[in-house]
């Protein structure tokens, strides 16, 4: 590919993720937004909730097969289109709900949940495999740091909007319904940016022989692939045992509004613009691995230290936890994607398919087993400094004791020219993207005075400040391809 046409083909990614994240954000299975619209306007219970947060897992466990069934018939970049329609439409069904008996609600919002998440964990492989053949691997850690930067704005601000329009309209199936259908309108405009994109031929073009079955064994005959995704798989499950569980508790136990979850899953977002631009230079200057390390450690500690005082007398540290942890997903989130691709060969498509299928395989029980320990559990545990304790308590303890002692395997993962965490530690203490100042101003700010977004605001402007060219380009390009889709034929078309 020439110059210029792979940093169009990178720009327009990163727009068609500004449309299309967001949408995901307020429809994984497993994510809050989509969680309290469960709870809130369906009146699902934890064991409902933890059987819809496994959804995507189960689904990864079949997309495999699927995944080289398709590819025998149909280019990559044939397979993502497919998928990433079958992604979106379903969720303007939503909208449909309201005029549905309760029983049939329940049914109806299923089949979408099913059918839109099957569709997008296909599209997610086909993507990943896509994305490694445009991306150069030397840029890998800052371009999708920059990336996901730009993107994670937008998804802020969704967010923030869905949620507070879902409060000031009761939590009603018929605001949820035109959210979901405003999601996935966003979700086609991402789409047509996704068309604008140029890739090599092999994306393009189905491969002259069919897949062989037998590639899917490869992956199982690389012991160092394997063990990372037994790490990333026993991360998942024991995170899994109690994340999805953490908007139930905010709604049922602490009795907060719909509009906080979105606060707080916003205030996540916060953490990871700050820091995300921060991991890409990391993982690019010391290696992938030992950033994962940190991240790692980073996110259980702080989740265990607050979710297990987290009650009715002091929640207001939630915040806090939700802002930092939101830069170590971020991290975390960002050096798992690079490493996977860097550890695999040449011929990444069947060895993503089955590093996805396995981890989601121990993710998918998290939930699982989180919902049927709240079920089985005694509610009340008694009484600790003055506030209630839960099984919720012990679950989130349970879960994050599980996520450190995961860690271990992660030592086990060899990844070519990586430094020791040390060196991650040492630098970090001297970026000001990772300056703990920052972080604790902003949470006070949050904590102690009303006027809560304006203190957010203030400190974190300096930082994407330096990034608001960057997204105003957004904007520029989505007028400048639609007056290019009017002149010109999409480059989908072409084969």
């Amino acid at each position: 590919m020439r110059h210029r046409e792979l940093l169009l083909s990178l720009k327009a990614s990163t727009i068609e993720a500004c449309f299309s994240v967001p949408m995901l954000n307020l429809t994984m299975p497993s994510f809050p937004f989509v969680i309290a619209f469960a709870v809130s306007a369906l009146g699902w219970g934890p064991a409902a909730v933890g059987l819809m947060a496994a959804l995507p897992h189960l689904c990864n466990l079949v997309q495999p097969a699927l995944s080289v069934w398709l590819r025998g018939r149909y280019s990559l970049h044939q397979i993502i289109q497919v998928t990433f329609i079958l992604n979106a439409l379903p969720w303007a069904f939503v909208s449909a709900l309201p005029m549905a008996s309760p029983a049939m609600r329940n049914v109806g919002f299923g089949i979408i949940l099913t059918l839109g998440t099957l569709a997008n964990c296909v599209c997610a492989v086909a993507w990943s495999a896509a994305i490694a053949e445009l991306v150069p691997s030397r840029i890998a850690g800052t371009f999708f740091g920059r990336r996901n930067l730009i993107f994670g704005f937008w998804t802020l601000l969704v967010v923030i909007a869905a949620s507070q329009l879902a409060q000031r309209y009761g939590s009603t199936l018929t605001v949820y319904g035109w959210i979901f259908v405003a999601g996935s309108a966003a979700r086609m405009v991402g789409f047509f940016f996704f068309t604008r994109m140029s890739f090599p031929r092999q994306v393009l073009h189905r491969a002259p022989t069919p897949p062989d079955w037998a590639e899917l064994a490869a992956p199982f005959r690389d012991r160092n692939y394997l063990v990372l995704a037994a790490f990333i798989g026993l991360w998942g499950f024991f995170l899994n045992m109690g994340q999805p569980f953490y908007p139930v508790f905010l709604l049922k136990i602490l009795h907060r509004p719909v509009g906080d979850v979105g606060w707080l899953t916003a205030l996540a977002g916060v953490g990871a613009l700050l820091t995300l631009r921060g991991w890409g230079r990391l993982s690019d200057r010391f290696g992938v691995k030992p950033v994962l390390y940190v991240c790692s450690m980073f996110w259980a500690l702080i989740a265990l230290a607050s979710w297990s005082f987290a009650g009715t007398r002091w929640h207001l540290h939630v915040a806090l936890c939700y802002l930092l942890v939101g830069g170590a997903t971020a991290g975390f989130q960002l050096c798992q994607f690079n490493l996977m691709l860097k550890l695999a060969p040449a011929n990444k498509a069947p060895h993503v398919a089955v590093f996805v299928a396995l981890t989601s395989a121990l993710t998918a029980l998290g939930p699982l087993v989180g919902g049927l320990m709240l079920r089985w559990l005694p509610e009340d545990l008694g009484t600790v400094l003055g506030q209630g304790l839960h099984h919720f308590h012990l679950v989130f303890a349970i879960s994050m004791l599980g996520c450190l002692l995961s860690i271990h395997v992660l030592d086990r993962v060899r990844e070519e020219a990586a430094h020791g965490p040390e060196a991650v530690w040492r630098t970090m203490r001297g970026m000001r993207t990772f300056n703990p100042l920052l972080s604790v101003t902003t949470a006070a700010q949050l904590l102690f005075t009303p006027r809560a977004v304006v203190g957010i605001t203030r400190d974190s402007v300096r930082s994407l400040k330096r990034h608001a060219k960057r997204i105003g380009d957004v904007g520029e390009e989505i007028m400048e391809g639609g007056r290019d889709a009017i002149r010109s034929r999409l480059p989908g078309d072409r084969d």
